[in-house]
């Protein structure tokens, strides 16, 4: 019983001592904390808005979604008849792009030339009836006031001569009334030519020949026109957050998934003041142009531009990552100090003084995704800060041969 004993202290103790030389051997062969350090000189610094958008031609009638070009459509119903242009066709303002079958417009057109021409023929007829009736009427007039006929047949006579002018001129609205639907349908024959209203390339095509178009139902686009690929827009979607700094004439550069080695560039063109709302975010639609001489962005693509919206050269900035850190087991009250002084616009940065990282609150200017100003008498160019924690192992294994050191 008692040897028993003696075995489980003596393992016990083998146990602490094992577990104290492991300790000991970690602590020996972790290193101090170190950190990463950033000197500070002058520095370029461009804010932007990152966004996205949608290429298309600057003739596109709205934002993002929206038809890319000039879309062509057809004020008429029928069949379309012939097709003279298709896919990538270059075309001018006034070119013949397809044409409706026009037999039955050209047969309504010499219907109504027909019934002008009845119409005319009757006018002259009841003229010629006007004149007689009032010829019938003065003399009639003039035997009553000599008493050699009855006041009855005076009055006959009367009322024929004004019938006679009422329907004249019955006839004749009724002539108008036929050259104005001769017009329309003179009108309506034109519309079975469609032409080009631009100078540009036609982009889609939505008609074959055969196909009917039903124009009275709704207004089909059976052509969209890129009025010109060397000058092109991009649609993008702009949050309201990011509005403020954006205006009209401001530099972009772009990327686009076709070549994502390949920045190009263009301006703001206008920022439209319809609001877009989905799930409660507020967007604005901002138009970029730009020239696309070599015609390598077509509509459609997806581009994310950069909106530079303010440059400053020569600022004494450091890396956001400097304003990110926080020292490991700084003390709450250390932290409490330093919020309490913090005021708006302003920030802390860490420099290392006397073996110790040291806070310095200073006052933040322009900005970007990696640099930030700072304007601070205590932060000049030369000054070292702190921009992360940087922690290495060592570790010691007999497996590697030479006796190597793995870092990690």
């Amino acid at each position: 019983m008692k040897t028993s004993k003696k075995v489980i202290l003596i393992a016990i103790l083998i146990l602490t001592v094992a577990g104290i030389a492991i300790l000991t051997f970690e602590m020996l062969h972790k290193s101090p904390v170190s950190y990463n350090f950033y000197r500070v000189k002058p520095v370029t610094i461009r804010k932007y808005v990152l966004t996205t958008g949608t290429i298309n031609p600057i003739n596109s009638l709205s934002g993002a979604t929206s038809s890319p070009g000039v879309a062509v459509g057809a004020q008429v119903s029928g069949m379309i008849d012939k097709l003279f242009v298709w896919y990538n066709s270059k075309v001018k303002k006034g070119q013949l792009l397809a044409e409706i079958d026009p037999t039955s417009f050209i047969a309504k057109v010499e219907m109504d030339k027909a019934n002008l021409k009845s119409a005319a023929a009757n006018i002259l007829k009841q003229k010629s009836l006007l004149a007689f009736d009032k010829l019938t009427y003065f003399r009639d007039k003039k035997l009553w006031e000599e008493n050699l006929i009855a006041h009855q047949t005076e009055q006959s006579a009367k009322a024929t001569y004004r019938q006679d002018i009422a329907y004249l001129k019955y006839l004749k609205s009724q002539l108008s009334s036929i050259k104005q639907q001769l017009s329309i349908d003179e009108t309506n024959l034109s519309y079975t030519k469609i032409y080009s209203p631009v100078n540009g390339i036609i982009v889609n095509v939505n008609i074959s020949v055969g196909q009917t178009v039903a124009s009275a139902f709704q207004a089909p686009t059976l052509f969209t026109i890129g009025e010109s690929l060397n000058k092109m827009a991009i649609y993008t979607t702009t949050n309201e957050a990011d509005l403020s700094g954006i205006k009209k004439g401001d530099k972009v550069s772009f990327t686009v998934y076709a070549y994502p080695n390949k920045v190009f560039y263009g301006y703001v063109h206008d920022i439209r003041i319809n609001p877009t709302i989905v799930s409660g975010v507020v967007s604005y639609t901002v138009t970029v142009y730009f020239n696309n001489k070599n015609n390598l962005l077509l509509p459609g693509m997806t581009a994310t531009p950069k909106i530079y919206t303010e440059k400053k050269e020569g600022v004494i900035a450091v890396p956001n990552s400097a304003l990110r850190f926080m020292p490991p087991n700084i003390s709450s009250a250390i932290t409490n100090q330093i919020t309490k002084k913090l005021k708006p616009g302003q920030g802390v940065v860490w420099v290392f003084k006397n073996n110790q990282p040291v806070p310095l609150i200073v006052k933040l200017g322009i900005n970007n995704n990696t640099y930030t100003q700072v304007i601070s008498k205590q932060i000049t160019a030369g000054s070292i800060v702190i921009t992360g924690l940087k922690t290495v192992y060592v570790v010691k294994s007999s497996g590697f041969k030479g006796g190597g050191r793995l870092f990690f």
